[in-house]
């Protein structure tokens, strides 16, 4: 069988966003306890929009960028590709600053500077991830993660808790740790080799905007299903509804963010394996390794519920015990769907993507705007759920044609084991069963995942060369 690099980049990539997302939930508890309910879902509100407007800014470049640099070792040709991807993002960005100078200057926005620092940062965040994958630097993808993290740590203890600068604070301490990480990635690949403006015209700006044109809707819709509900709930619920939401939604978010650790690594190996013979064996191997996988991590994270509640996060945010597990369950159909989407990239067919989301963020919001006043913040986590099984389902459907799904009997098993810590999440309040069902939890981890820990010791032991 052809050989893919998918289990290496995984192992580094998930490394750093493992190093990542500790010590962004060792700081979570922090940064709740340093702001009120409402200026914490004030910020998350900021997020949601600069998550917004990236794809517009960028016209989604950077997944361009990647796709059509990946295939090339000559360095004329990435850096083509890589310089039309910067002044695109360039120059959207210039017209950004100026319409929010103009509301600035009409309106007094007080928010108005760091909100502009904090979306450029994440742009130029954004382009360097793209860059960093199109030059296969997975490596330093990672190390600048956990830099970039880092430095949002320590600039925001400093901005806020040593400052007192509150909402500002956080806010102008994600946009100067984004900022270390980009000149790490700058200075450690030397980025400004890959710039030459007599690159910049036409002809690259149109194959990359014709190939990731339909991704704009894509990431719009994603933004729909993931994001929209707090701004929903900002309007019918209030700000503090939406801090206590936002809480709720770090939990996930970390099995997310481990996964799509893998979904980058995975692009990759499912465009070098879209014209093999073998294609479709790999293909449900990859499948059902995904299932196995986030089942497991998924799991974890729920026996991790009672601990976190009610010994690490404020008292103040204790509600989200309650959406925290519908919103973990959404992730592992989130998953699959960008399962699918990496084979559906693979063959160049973003409209496929596009539309199959765009019918999920549909009934995202139908759901939120039908049940958010009479369920509350359960009828935004139901939503996100039903929306990510909606894209899903869709997904396999549609690909069955091309691929053949199989689901192996181990990975069913798996899949009832599942049940298990759903509900006890929600039913067990006891110290002791809780301590119980997180070393079933740890121990099934392993099971599940002994292959891939046996790899990882493996590599650890005999030194990875990367």
């Amino acid at each position: 069988m052809k050989k893919t690099n998918l289990a290496k980049n995984t192992i580094m990539l998930s490394f750093g966003t493992l190093m990542t997302k500790g010590i962004n939930l060792i700081m979570i508890p922090l940064f709740s306890s340093w702001l009120t309910t409402e200026d914490y879902g004030l910020f998350d509100l900021f997020v949601t929009y600069v998550s917004l407007l990236i794809p517009f800014i960028t016209l989604s470049s950077s997944d361009a960028i990647f796709r059509f640099s990946v295939d090339h070792e000559n360095m004329e040709l990435k850096s083509k590709y890589i310089t039309s991807g910067f002044m695109i993002t360039l120059i959207n960005s210039i017209i950004l600053c100026i319409i929010i100078g103009y509301i600035y200057l009409v309106t007094g926005w007080k928010y108005a500077v760091p909100f502009i620092l904090l979306v450029l940062s994440e742009l130029l965040n954004n382009h360097m991830q793209g860059f960093a994958r199109a030059i296969k630097k997975l490596t330093l993808y990672s190390i600048m993660n956990v830099i970039t993290t880092l430095g949002i740590a320590g600039s925001v203890t400093f901005f806020v808790l040593a400052l007192h600068m509150e909402l500002n604070g956080i806010m102008y301490g994600y946009a100067l740790g984004y900022v270390i990480g980009e000149i790490f990635m700058f200075v450690t690949t030397k980025y400004w080799r890959y710039i030459k403006f007599r690159y910049f015209g036409r002809e690259p700006v149109k194959e990359l905007v014709r190939y990731a044109f339909p991704l704009i809707p894509n990431n719009i819709c994603w933004w729909i299903i993931n994001v929209s509900d707090r701004v929903f709930i900002n309007l019918f619920l209030g700000p503090a509804a939406n801090g206590v939401y936002a809480i709720a939604y770090k939990i996930p978010n970390f099995c997310a963010s481990v996964f799509s650790s893998f979904n980058i690594s995975w692009q990759e190996a499912a465009v070098d394996m879209a014209n093999s013979d073998e294609r479709n064996a790999y293909y449900n191997r990859v499948y059902n390794s995904t299932i196995s996988t986030m089942v497991s991590l998924c799991a974890g994270l729920l026996s991790l519920n009672y601990f976190l509640f009610y010994y690490i996060f404020d008292f103040r945010y204790f509600d989200a015990t309650f959406y925290s597990p519908i919103l973990i369950t959404s992730v592992i159909f989130g998953s699959l769907t960008q399962y699918f989407g990496g084979i559906q990239i693979s063959m160049k067919n973003t409209k496929e993507n596009g539309i199959t989301t765009l019918i999920g963020s549909a009934v995202n919001v139908i759901v939120d705007l039908a049940l958010l006043q009479s369920l509350g913040l359960y009828a935004a986590a139901i939503s996100t759920l039903v929306a990510n099984i909606f894209i899903c389902v869709i997904r396999y459907v549609r690909l069955r044609k091309i691929v053949v799904f199989r689901i192996n009997r181990i990975t069913y098993v798996y899949m009832v084991y599942y049940l298990y810590p759903l509900i006890m999440a929600y039913l067990c309040g006891s110290l002791w069963l809780s301590l119980v069902n997180l070393i079933l939890a740890c121990i099934m981890f392993l099971v599940i995942n002994r292959r891939l820990a046996k790899k990882i010791l493996r590599k650890l032991l005999n030194g990875v060369k990367f």
